[in-house]
């Protein structure tokens, strides 16, 4: 089925969505009342969608952007294969009739491939209401947007509030690329010199990495950056905090120009290092007098711009595993880019070919920056830290605001007229160092496929539609969140104000600066979990009922819509 031809049913879906206040509380499972109240209501709703078109095209589209209305709720109780009735299959069959006449109003004709896809839909079907809700996309249960009830009175928001303060996507003339000038003196933190400053933190850390380091391993520098008044280092090998560590300075000849500083591997994968004068590469080493290699340095990647190139970058924790990841990556690159995201930094432990060659598609157009892990640590949370640590140094100056999320995580603002990149040019409150987002998992029950077929079947298994089983918010201070500070949250960081970062949350801010913990009802995480991996849901379902009941919630139908039409032109981009 074509893209447009998709983005239609999504177009009658929100009309008469927003005009019917659709509350269906069905708890018979006779599949003649449900298959009855399912077939009836949407032919009454595509009956007034013809109308409505008939009239003027112009006020459909008014009617579909006019956010006064509200979703409600609408749950379809599936008929029993081999039970459907005679008036659920007449109804269906009308049901085809009422949006093929919509269809062609609104496109002047229709395609044979268009047709056939269509008529497999609606008069095959077997009364199989799944896959027509997977089609129309019908929304469940509407995302809970109240309120909670210990969130701040407007006024003492350290935002603009998002209800009144709406910030389109909006084009801006592209960031100056002018450098600061470098430094004279050592960057100061604290009131001290930053090296004496972070050589303290390191000394008061609790290094839980500890068990998994290679205290004598040579080290190895994953990059290296040059900011106005010092540089630091990413390595690749696990080695304990506060672990000593030589800055080795390299001129354009190859050669030494001063002699090495001592410092100390802080944070996790991290050596910090004195600002010198002609250097273009940097190596670390465990010891001063060890010969410098390509392995234990790296050229000095330059961060010193005056104006951000981004106001908010994504960084990818690393992906490794063998389940496909081709639609998992393309939705979370275009869901980010409509929230206004446009650089994406993807960290690849490993990865297969067709996956890959999603990938590729998006450094070719400038989007996607790639940063291969390499395998020197095995351990997966050993591996997300590292990543962690390097972007946020590579974001510096660069970005302003950084999102650290895994591939099947979706921030989302609940208020789905605010962008993540409008939300975040709305802080007010210069202290806020990070913003984290509350988690809601939602039960992915089924791998994504190994390779594009269609686009009904990316209509039908696009986590985005397909997944709705969803838990309550884990909050912070809740009982069970006593080991995760911020209850499995994740960060959107400001990259000049966070100085160490765990997988989910700052454990350390420069002085003055500090978390906001969001409320859900103004932005949470939709994290498609597959829960058969490792046996989550079995190990963790009785812990998540204690946040609250689960429920049934939809993507945004406002943003879905583009969304589906996006990835459906990404994917035949690719892989036709």
């Amino acid at each position: 089925m074509s893209a447009n031809f998709c983005y239609f049913f999504d177009l009658v879906k929100q009309s008469f969505n927003k005009v019917y206040n659709f509350q269906f509380p069905l708890t018979s499972k006779h599949p003649f009342v449900s298959g009855f109240i399912f077939s009836y209501s949407i032919l009454s709703a595509v009956s007034f969608s013809i109308h409505f078109s008939q009239t003027s095209r112009f006020s459909m589209s008014k009617l579909i952007s006019n956010k006064n209305f509200h979703f409600s709720a609408f749950h379809t109780i599936h008929a029993q294969p081999g039970r459907c009735n005679i008036l659920s299959h007449i109804l269906l069959r009308l049901l085809s009739i009422s949006l093929l006449k919509v269809w062609m109003q609104f496109s002047g004709s229709i395609s044979v491939r268009d047709m056939l896809v269509f008529s497999k839909i609606f008069y095959f079907s077997d009364c199989n209401f799944s896959k027509i809700s997977a089609l129309i996309q019908l929304p469940y249960f509407t995302n809970a947007t109240e309120k909670s009830a210990n969130i701040s009175n407007s006024s003492d928001l350290p935002f603009h509030d998002p209800q009144n303060n709406i910030v389109p996507l909006t084009p801006r003339p592209p960031p100056s690329k002018d450098e600061v000038i470098d430094s004279g003196d050592d960057e100061v933190v604290g009131g001290e010199n930053a090296m004496s400053y972070f050589r303290k933190l390191s000394g008061s850390t609790h290094d839980f990495l500890s068990g998994r380091s290679n205290t004598g391993q040579a080290m190895q520098v994953l990059a290296a950056y040059s900011y106005k008044d010092h540089f630091s280092a990413s390595i690749s090998i696990a080695k304990k905090i506060g672990s000593i560590a030589f800055c080795r300075y390299i001129g354009a000849s190859g050669t030494e120009v001063v002699e090495p500083v001592e410092s100390r591997v802080y944070p996790f994968f991290v050596v910090y290092c004195s600002r010198r004068n002609n250097v273009t590469m940097l190596g670390v080493t465990n010891d001063k007098s060890e010969q410098i290699t390509a392995a234990n340095s790296a050229l000095l990647i330059r961060r010193k711009f005056k104006e951000y190139q981004h106001n908010v970058s994504f960084c990818l924790a690393p992906i490794y595993g063998k389940e496909p990841k081709w639609l998992h990556f393309v939705e979370l690159v275009e869901h980010y880019k409509l929230q206004g995201v446009n650089k994406f930094f993807i960290y690849i432990r490993e990865i297969g070919d067709y996956d890959k060659k999603m990938i590729d598609s998006y450094v070719k157009s400038g989007e996607v920056e790639i940063v291969n892990i390499p395998g020197t640590v095995s351990d997966v949370i050993a591996q997300q830290l590292m990543g962690v640590a390097d972007c946020l140094l590579r974001s510096r100056t660069y970005s302003k605001w950084s999102i650290f999320a895994d591939i099947d995580e979706r921030l989302i603002m609940t208020d789905d007229r605010m962008t993540i990149d409008g939300f975040m040019r709305s802080i007010t409150d210069e202290s806020i160092g990070s913003v984290a987002f509350p988690q809601r998992w939602i039960m992915k029950r089924e791998h994504i496929p190994e390779k594009f077929e269609s686009d009904q079947q990316i209509i039908e298994k696009m986590p985005t539609r397909a997944w709705h089983e969803t838990t309550s918010a884990a909050l912070k201070g809740h009982p069970l969140c006593q080991e995760q500070v911020s209850c499995w949250g994740k960060d959107i960081v400001h990259n000049e104000k966070a100085i160490r970062m765990l997988v989910h949350e700052v454990v350390e801010f420069y002085p003055g600066f500090r978390e906001l913990f969001l409320d859900p009802s103004i932005g949470y995480i939709r994290h498609y979990r597959d829960v058969k991996m490792q046996s989550w849901e079995a190990n963790n379902v009785a812990n998540l009922r204690k946040f609250g009941p689960f429920s049934n919630t939809t993507y945004p139908n406002s943003i879905g819509t583009k969304l589906l039409k996006n990835v459906l032109n990404r994917l035949h981009r690719v892989y036709d």
